[in-house]
């Protein structure tokens, strides 16, 4: 995932090689873990790499097994908002400092974070959650199957008025900004 603005170009992938505590691991600049997982635990790594334009910076970010490099990610301005999984990690860009971490109450695996007016709506497997800027849940929709199309569509689609989504089944659902069911 590429995220861009006036202070920062940042690149996330995932780091397949690395294992918590091991010395053969890439060269990091700075290793966040926030949820402290351990040697033999099921985590997985986001490699963050971080160019203020006046210098460039490696982040590790170590977290939930369960953790993509799509839509991962929101950027405003110096703080990089992450999800990975149930686990949401805000890091101030300019020094890679952890700000805010949350763990989502939450069911099943969550795919990505979409930023909205003064929150976040992430798209999970079973579950919308729509949270405030502070990282609170505010509601959250489920449907019959879980979020995820097998005939081509996207999952979830943000409208001006409405998200709309279709799950597993071909299930369509159009809710409002309240979580509130329209169709």
């Amino acid at each position: 995932m590429i995220l861009q603005n006036e202070i920062c170009h940042i690149e996330i992938n995932i780091d397949e090689t690395y294992t918590v505590g091991s010395a053969d691991n890439r060269h990091y600049d700075v290793t966040l873990n926030p949820g402290d997982n351990r040697h033999n635990d099921f985590s997985k790594t986001l490699a963050i790499h971080i160019d203020l334009y006046s210098r460039e910076y490696q982040i590790a970010l170590i977290g939930p097994y369960y953790s993509y490099d799509s839509n991962c990610a929101v950027l405003e301005d110096d703080i990089l908002t992450i999800l990975q999984d149930d686990m949401i990690t805000q890091i101030k860009v300019t020094n890679a400092t952890i700000i805010r971490y949350v763990l989502l109450d939450c069911f099943g695996c969550n795919f990505a974070i979409y930023k909205f007016k003064k929150g976040y709506i992430i798209h999970g497997e079973i579950e919308i959650i729509m949270l405030n800027s502070d990282l609170k849940k505010q509601w959250s929709f489920s449907g019959k199957d879980i979020f995820v199309s097998i005939s081509n569509r996207d999952p979830i689609t943000i409208r001006e008025n409405s998200i709309c989504l279709y799950d597993f089944e071909d299930n369509y659902y159009e809710i409002d900004f309240d979580g509130k069911l329209i169709t």
